[in-house]
């Protein structure tokens, strides 16, 4: 499921773009905001899908070791325990699964000997390695760390994978990370016999949270920027690039209106933010800047959290 840092990426490239946009109309902004997000889900899809796609290839390597004139039960006997996988055996069958990659229309198609390809690189790697060989019966836990190590080599790191997905949507390679971590938990789900697929959202509150967020930074974006404007001697309103005020903007209703957060929380990971999408001297800029404008609404009697030491 997707963590508020994901959420906070998602706002900031909503607003920016509503921002540089032609439609001025929040509706049409806050369902390009849904659909980003829900296309996070999508890539977790397409993930997942590879898993499928790598028990075949596990089946195909099984009766080719079965058909080998100089057999190597050792290696057979791996193979079929990485099958015997919960996570594996599931995900072959699942009709939820198998349900939503229809109704997605999620397939590899054309691409499908990329990701073979992705495979057999990791698998020559494999064929001779200790694990592949050992005699010794794997236990559950064993197969896990040798699936994670499949996953890490030869799809998360796959550069030609990554290159594929940000060919398919500008914004998957921010999306990537949280994609993956949900895929993670998929296989943990299995091993603990729960549902295999991973919900979006943790629950409602993270749901309601990107919405709020971006409809009440449109419509208070105004008085935010005066407030930004009047720490002019000090802040040159000038030098704030548009997607460092997408994230002070954004900063500033979090404060304001997610009662839970604490302060140092929202302007932690602004700072995040501006690291990763802005320039070199923007986290700095923005912590002193955001620091300021906090203390003014905390005077102002704007900041209201549930809890102690959320302020401080």
């Amino acid at each position: 499921m997707l963590t508020r840092r994901h959420i906070r990426i998602k706002v900031m490239q909503a607003l920016f773009a509503f921002y540089q946009g032609e439609s001025k109309e929040i509706k049409d902004g806050l369902s390009d905001l849904n659909k980003s997000i829900q296309n996070i889900y999508t890539l977790y899809l397409y993930e997942l899908k590879m898993f499928w796609h790598f028990h075949r290839f596990l089946e195909e390597r099984l009766e080719i070791e079965k058909q080998k004139k100089i057999p190597n039960p050792n290696r057979e006997f791996r193979i079929q325990a990485l099958l015997e996988m919960p996570f594996m055996h599931a995900l072959a069958s699942d009709k939820d699964v198998l349900n939503i990659w229809d109704k997605k229309n999620i397939n590899w198609g054309d691409d499908l000997d990329m990701i073979r390809g992705a495979f057999f690189s990791f698998w020559t790697t494999e064929m001779d390695g200790e694990w592949l060989n050992s005699a010794k019966t794997p236990d559950e836990q064993d197969s896990i760390l040798w699936f994670k190590r499949f996953y890490r080599d030869a799809i998360a790191n796959n550069e030609s994978i990554q290159s594929h997905y940000e060919d398919l949507s500008m914004h998957w390679s921010d999306d990537l990370d949280a994609a993956q971590m949900m895929a993670v938990q998929t296989l943990q789900n299995a091993k603990r016999g729960k549902p295999l697929l991973v919900n979006l959202f943790k629950d409602e509150d993270d749901e309601l949270f990107a919405e709020m967020i971006f409809i009440k930074s449109i419509t208070s974006h105004d008085e935010l920027m005066a407030k930004v404007r009047s720490k002019s001697e000090k802040w040159d309103y000038e030098r704030l690039a548009p997607v460092d005020r997408c994230i002070i903007e954004q900063s500033m209703i979090e404060v304001q209106y997610a009662t839970e957060v604490p302060v140092k929380v929202t302007i932690n990971e602004a700072i995040e933010l501006a690291k990763q999408y802005s320039t070199e001297k923007s986290p700095g800029f923005i912590n002193g800047l955001l620091d300021s404008l906090v203390q003014d609404m905390i005077s102002e009697g704007k900041v209201k959290k549930i809890g102690r030491g959320l302020i401080d």
